[in-house]
């Protein structure tokens, strides 16, 4: 005798058909959305993978008729699970204040973290050992839950969670699948955004090392610098002290004296700025630069250096008062190099033409060029096709990082950077920066 279903056990036939048909349509429809994250999480810049995942969890949940969602992360074992992205759909409960996942929910964070998903399609589907899902959800909701192990590089970094507050639902294998893929994708690019934020510091600390090995070469010009209106300041004031010690007999020598005292002291408060600017460690911020000014600094830096080795140093802009978008300290490091390199060949050439020759000129539109020619012995075809590679060097006591700090520097900026041989004598390194964007006037008027 066949067995009578009843509607409380089982679902009529007619209404499992349509729900079928609408998984089917759900799971179809969610398999085509996350190839569109697919190729997005692809393609986004590290610097807005943060805000990207926040969109597309918005996304996930309006697809699948959700009310909230988040991705947690844990930077290594020893560190807490935290919140670092979330979605919460509007007039529905945020997450708690101080939410700390691994306190409220200490056993199901194990478990997800050890990689194995946690479901349930209403909260009487809660496994009894986890009381803490069971609490938590009798206190804040949800009424169905999935959460998601994150994996990324062969381990799990941390999970992505997905709930519904407004009536419980089913996870058909299909659409689990296909979150499991989104957190994934999720995890990839995290991580390619942490392993570019760990490659940033390190050339942020080989660009400061670069500049203080540079400032080091420049020691001895800078202390004879500073040396010379500090004996000028001690001369005019000791000539100051013998007038007083006579009355002052001649106000006008004295105030000539104090006069001189003032202007060698802002002489030297000078040369000490220069020094502590390229030795400061700052975060990058690119903004409007004078070109010319930039310049400006590197060679009143380099006068004593310049000086000493008896080379002359020319500057060349065209046109005048051009301004390129930029980080001042770390242009200044690129021209500062560059100059040093150029003071380095012609010293080791030791030919009787001693001169530098800085220009800047117009390239393509949008950019500008800013050229160094030195008058040295020139690069070695050999070593000129690797001369911005690690360790590469031309100098008998180089390390080879200089150049590569350099173009590091120049193509952060969307620039690039080569040598040529000058038709007589030494090299000209060139690169290239954008020039900074003007505002049109009355651009920002209202119409109407």
């Amino acid at each position: 005798m066949q067995r009578r279903a009843t509607s409380a056990t089982i679902e009529p036939k007619r209404d499992r058909t349509a729900r079928v048909g609408r998984e089917r349509r759900e799971a179809a429809r969610f398999e085509s959305l996350v190839g569109e994250l697919s190729a997005a999480m692809a393609r986004v810049p590290a610097e807005e993978v943060d805000v990207e995942i926040e969109r597309w969890l918005g996304k996930i949940c309006l697809a699948l008729d959700l009310d909230r969602s988040a991705v947690y992360e844990r930077d290594s074992p020893d560190d807490p699970v935290r919140a670092t992205h979330t979605w919460v759909r509007p007039n529905f409960p945020a997450f708690p204040r101080n939410y700390d996942p691994e306190k409220l929910l200490q056993r199901s964070t194990q478990l997800v973290m050890s990689g194995k998903m946690l479901v349930f399609a209403r909260p009487s589907e809660i496994p009894a050992e986890n009381r803490d899902t069971r609490r938590f959800v009798e206190r804040y909701g949800p009424k169905a839950s999935a959460a998601i192990p994150m994996w990324a590089g062969g381990k799990v970094i941390g999970a992505a969670t997905f709930g519904k507050f407004r009536s419980a639902r089913k996870w058909p294998l299909e659409v689990l699948d296909n979150l499991a893929l989104a957190a994934r994708l999720f995890g990839s690019a995290i991580e390619r955004k942490q392993a570019e934020i760990a490659i940033g510091a390190v050339r942020s600390e080989l660009r400061f090392a670069s500049r203080r090995n540079l400032m080091s070469e420049l020691v001895a010009s800078l202390s004879h610098e500073i040396n010379q209106p500090l004996g000028a300041i001690l001369s005019n004031l000791g000539g100051l002290a013998r007038l007083l010690a006579r009355g002052n007999p001649e106000p006008a020598m004295a105030l000539e004296a104090v006069n001189n005292a003032v202007e060698d002291t802002k002489r030297t408060a000078e040369i000490v700025r220069r020094i502590r600017f390229m030795f400061k460690r700052h975060v990058e911020h690119k903004t409007a630069i004078g070109i010319g000014g930039l310049i400006d600094e590197v060679v009143k830096l380099t006068a004593g250096e310049a000086s000493v080795r008896k080379i002359a140093v020319q500057v060349e802009i065209s046109p005048p008062g051009q301004r390129v978008t930029g980080d001042s300290i770390q242009l200044q490091q690129c021209v500062l190099n560059l100059v040093m390199n150029a003071f380095d060949a012609i010293t080791e050439a030791g030919s009787a033409r001693r001169d530098v020759a800085i220009k800047v000129a117009p390239e393509k539109i949008g950019w500008v060029g800013v050229s160094i020619c030195d008058s040295g012995t020139g690069i070695a075809p050999a070593v000129a096709k690797r001369l911005f590679e690690p360790f590469v060097t031309t100098k008998s006591e180089g390390m080879g990082l200089g150049l590569l700090v350099t173009r590091s520097i120049v193509e952060s900026h969307g620039g690039r950077i080569w040598a040529s041989p000058n038709p007589d004598q030494g090299t000209t390194f060139t690169f290239t920066l954008p020039v900074a964007q003007t505002k049109r006037a009355g651009a920002s008027r209202r119409i109407g």
